[in-house]
């Protein structure tokens, strides 16, 4: 079970590619122990990229990467979301290298909560065809909270929608070998430079204690993949993704610590005690 986790980073790469941008993507979710909070979403694209996209697309800048979306794609977003998801408020963001915006919504209830784990560029589908691949591509990180003193929040982390896999259809997906792991290390090195994905959970309130993996002060840090890190030494990570055996959590930590760039859980439950 891990290691799909690690084969989805590989997938991620090559879905991010199609974004034709080096990107920034960051979700933070902040949750009070009555269980109401804000989910902060920042996409930033390389101003480079950003002027080679608009160079290419001319006739048609509406829903590039980094733009702010309009406010018809934010109401699908919190209806994504989930119940009670409504959205507060959004600002354009520049930086000396990257410009793009930042949305805050908000829930009155964690546990209507999820969160996509696959980032995306914030871009619809056009066709039904178009709307059904990025369906496909969609894992959500759902929470179950109960309020008390303390409160317990669980973080799920393995949940796909509408997932349904039986062991005739998951024995006949083809795996990934170590050619198509390089060439997966090589689209790195070429497009993904400047990149970086992260996903935290926040506690507004006294953090008592977890089982997270990475803690610092009140933020649980879910995802962090930093791939000007990543690719500075593909080779290992293609050594590590590769790996051909299941590992367990505590394995696969140990493996993740010897390579630069990557910080995720690989805990499919995270608890957390706070007040």
């Amino acid at each position: 079970m891990v290691r799909k986790g690690l084969i989805r980073i590989a997938g991620l790469v090559v879905m991010l590619v199609t974004m034709a941008g080096c990107l920034e993507i960051s979700t933070i979710v902040r949750v009070k122990p009555d269980g109401t909070g804000t989910v902060t979403e920042r996409l930033l694209i390389s101003k480079a990229s950003f002027s080679q996209t608009h160079s290419l697309n001319d006739k048609d800048k509406k829903g590039q990467p980094g733009q702010v979306p309009e406010k018809v794609e934010l109401e699908k977003k919190t209806r994504e979301m989930g119940e009670g998801v409504r959205f507060i408020s959004i600002r354009p963001v520049s930086t000396k290298t990257h410009e793009g915006y930042e949305a805050l919504f908000a829930f009155r209830d964690i546990n209507l909560l999820q969160v996509n784990r696959n980032p995306d560029s914030g871009i619809s589908a056009d066709s039904a065809s178009g709307e059904k691949a990025q369906e496909k591509k969609k894992q959500y990180i759902r929470f179950v909270l109960k309020e008390g003193s303390p409160s317990k929040l669980l973080i799920m982390m393995e949940h796909e929608k509408g997932a349904s896999v039986s062991p005739s259809s998951a024995a006949a997906k083809p795996q990934q070998n170590p050619e198509q792991l390089k060439m997966v290390a090589n689209i790195m090195k070429e497009f993904l430079k400047g990149m970086r994905i992260f996903m935290a959970v926040d506690i507004d309130g006294s953090l008592l204690g977890t089982n997270a993996t990475y803690r610092k002060g009140q933020r649980i840090t879910l995802m962090d993949v930093d791939f000007d890190k990543l690719i500075a030494n593909p080779e290992q990570f293609t050594s590590f993704s590769s790996s051909g055996t299941e590992l367990s959590s505590e394995e696969m930590q140990k493996i993740m610590k010897k390579i630069p760039g990557i910080r995720m859980e690989t805990k499919k439950e995270v608890e957390v005690s706070f007040k």
